[in-house]
């Protein structure tokens, strides 16, 4: 006797589809795309910290976000700014590099800071990070790639030099694919 598939269980993974599938990306892009990932896992962690009433936890999450910042963020947004910043409208590098600074300032805080960062405070950062690279990815990029995707090919070796340096930007291996 076999089983009917019940229509309401999830497919198993070698069929399922993505509710929201991956964004194509100009190659000079997806490194600082790859690396939006990253960002979108310090914000869950961040905001876990903030509901976990521990201020422990918080100081945790701080250190999280100061390591980021020295390991990838700081170049990254430095890196945005160059290869995106000529290809966008002024109104969009204007509000690219005020988030960068806002963002920026806010880390420059807890690095001066000794004690744990209110559930607040790690609350709103999590909100103006999560924000910004949702902008980014989904406003920014695009209209990077409609303004210069000729221009873009000739920064290649940009792309290649972030994926070089900042393991957060490099490709994910497929193990099925080997």
């Amino acid at each position: 006797m076999t089983r009917e598939a019940d229509p309401r269980e999830s497919p198993p993974a070698s069929q399922a589809r993505f509710v929201n599938p991956p964004l194509k990306r100009h190659p000079t892009l997806q490194p600082l795309s790859r690396e939006h990932h990253g960002g979108l896992v310090l914000v869950r962690r961040l905001r876990e910290a903030a509901g976990a009433g521990d201020e422990a936890a918080r100081l945790r999450a701080a250190g999280l976000l100061a390591a980021a910042w020295a390991a990838e963020i700081e170049a990254h947004f430095a890196d945005e700014e160059l290869l995106v910043g000529p290809f966008i409208s002024d109104q969009d590098k204007a509000r690219l590099i005020e988030e960068h600074r806002s963002l920026e300032r806010r880390i420059a805080m807890i690095n001066h800071e000794h004690t744990a960062p209110s559930p607040a405070w790690l609350d709103e950062t999590a909100d103006l990070l999560e924000q910004h690279i949702r902008w980014e990815e989904r406003e920014l990029f695009p209209a990077a790639e409609r303004g210069g995707a000729d221009c873009l090919d000739t920064l290649a070796h940009e792309a290649e030099r972030i994926e070089r340096d900042r393991p957060g930007a490099r490709r994910r291996q497929n193990p099925e694919a080997n």
